[in-house]
């Protein structure tokens, strides 16, 4: 059995104390999915990429799926208002985000972001993502950080209503919670950049194994 996991920062493992081990950039073995994969004796790859946005975590998945091995897929999905693209002039993925100051993040923000697309493209993304797995015979579990996804005050269409309702079994939580937030209200040490660090990954699981969730 093969770990994959996929995600951002959150996922990766970003700030944790082997990150820039041997002064290279390279996805932690004390996150919460490496320490899953230690735990039942699988292999670990990681595939998560600090910074990125669904879209790119998605294609990620997706062609990680066509792979006939045995696996289990772990999916973090990240913070909807993050859009990600591929750029023309590189071919690869770029992200951006509000606080950015790029010329492109700025026009894009300010003329062409709404809550109500980040939302439904995220749903969507999502739904595709389960689907495939689904279809292909994987194993997974997925979470999230950000509660907007399920939000339905604002913005909410039938079609985003029906993803919502379609995504929400298929979603893990901690306790009702994000990673963050739980992390948070147990005390466990968070970064300045809001990564839990390592104590929060170890009680992560812990938690998802004794609660026969992976």
């Amino acid at each position: 059995m093969i770990v994959k996991s996929f995600g951002c920062s959150f996922i990766y493992g970003s700030e944790l104390s082997d990150d820039f081990a041997d002064n290279k950039h390279s996805p932690s073995q004390l996150s919460w999915p490496a320490l899953i994969a230690q735990r039942r004796g699988y292999q670990y790859q990681c595939f998560a990429v600090p910074g990125s946005g669904n879209s790119q975590i998605a294609e990620s998945v997706l062609c990680q799926a066509v792979d006939a091995a045995t696996s289990l897929f772990v999916v973090g999905w990240t913070w909807i208002d993050r859009f990600s693209y591929v750029d023309a002039a590189t071919d690869k993925w770029k992200t951006i985000i509000p606080s950015d100051n790029s010329d492109v993040a700025q026009f894009y923000y300010r003329h062409l972001h709404s809550q109500y697309q980040d939302k439904l493209n995220t749903l969507m993304c999502i739904r595709l993502t389960i689907d495939t797995l689904k279809q292909q015979g994987h194993n997974f579990i997925m979470t999230y950080q950000d509660e907007l996804i399920f939000e339905n005050k604002w913005h909410a269409t039938p079609a985003v209503s029906e993803l919502q309702n379609y995504i929400r079994p298929y979603l893990t939580a901690f306790e009702g919670h994000t990673f963050l937030e739980w992390s948070q209200l147990h005390g466990y040490p968070v970064s300045a950049l809001w990564h839990p660090l390592e104590s929060a990954h170890a009680a992560a699981a812990d938690y998802l194994i004794n609660h026969n969730l992976v």
